[in-house]
């Protein structure tokens, strides 16, 4: 039996060197591609490493009202402007203007567990240790956007400074006290039982209706992005330096020659042409 249901698509992406340039954070050449979207009612939504005040920042910077994902699976954020009827569930719970899907561990509980394991701290240097200007020296964000990165909710990134050997041991103490890591373009991110993934299939059950079959077009860079492109409908691995990890986990659907944000844009137009000549030729 042929499902009747209308496919809405969703475009899901990774920021830092999928939508933004890796090295200087630039948006512009990926503005076209985000309009055309938008006309045909297909939303952005952020799946991203970043924190919540990040990522609001960039929304309202380029005017994008979507749900969002952040710190690598951690926690999901629908609009309650968009969405005021999803208070539904009990792991739902109110912050501000959205509504709060929790699926990763508190900053707090994951600094505990780094005192108590014996990889010791000299190992790696924490991005919520740094001052603002070390953060940027690190990052190349401004002093402004480097306040937002270190002001983490769900995660811990950080910096190995040791041997591969002594980076096997603190990942399985981390294990012992069911915490993750993920490899993200610069950093080693230490959370919770999650990621971008899980965040993904999470997001896709709570979107879908009676009326509507969610499909995805997942954009991705590095090796933290893996997982939400294997759940992907359609896979993009955007061009970047950070690529290389990632190419021998996952074998995209779209791979681009160009870097962020114009790999981003090539991604999409190649992503949306392939629908247009495929079996999916409802695109909202």
């Amino acid at each position: 039996m042929t499902d009747s249901k209308k496919i809405q698509w969703l475009v899901i992406t990774d920021l830092d060197g999928t939508l933004l340039n890796h090295h200087d954070y630039d948006i512009q050449g990926a503005l076209p591609a985000i309009k055309k979207l938008h006309q045909q009612d297909i939303p952005v939504i952020f799946n991203t490493s970043k924190t919540f005040s990040e990522t609001i920042s960039l929304q309202n910077k380029i005017k994008i009202e979507a749900p969002f994902v952040v710190e690598n699976g951690s926690c999901i954020y629908f609009p309650k402007s968009l969405y005021p009827d999803l208070k539904s569930s009990k792991i739902i719970s109110s912050r501000e203007q959205y509504w709060e899907i929790v699926l990763g561990q508190t900053h707090s509980s994951i600094s505990d567990i780094l005192k108590l394991i014996d990889t010791p701290p000299s190992c790696y240097q924490l991005l919520s240790a740094c001052s603002p200007e070390e953060a940027s020296n690190l990052t190349g964000l401004s002093i402004k956007q480097a306040e937002q990165a270190i002001s983490r909710e769900f995660s811990e990134p950080l910096i190995w400074d040791a041997d591969n050997e002594k980076l096997a041991l603190f990942k399985q103490q981390l294990k012992e006290h069911n915490l993750n890591t993920l490899q993200g373009g610069r950093f080693l991110h230490v959370l919770g039982n999650c990621d971008k993934g899980i965040a993904t299939s999470k997001l896709k059950d709570i979107l879908m209706t009676e009326e509507h079959n969610i499909k995805t077009i997942v954009l991705g860079d590095s090796a933290n992005d893996a997982a939400m492109l294997e759940v992907a409908d359609m896979s993009i691995i955007v061009n970047s330096p950070s690529n290389h990890h990632l190419q021998q986990m996952i074998t995209p659907n779209i791979h681009t020659t160009q870097e962020a944000p114009a790999g981003w844009s090539e991604g999409i137009d190649t992503a949306l042409l392939t629908l247009k000549k495929s079996k999916y030729k409802e695109l909202s």
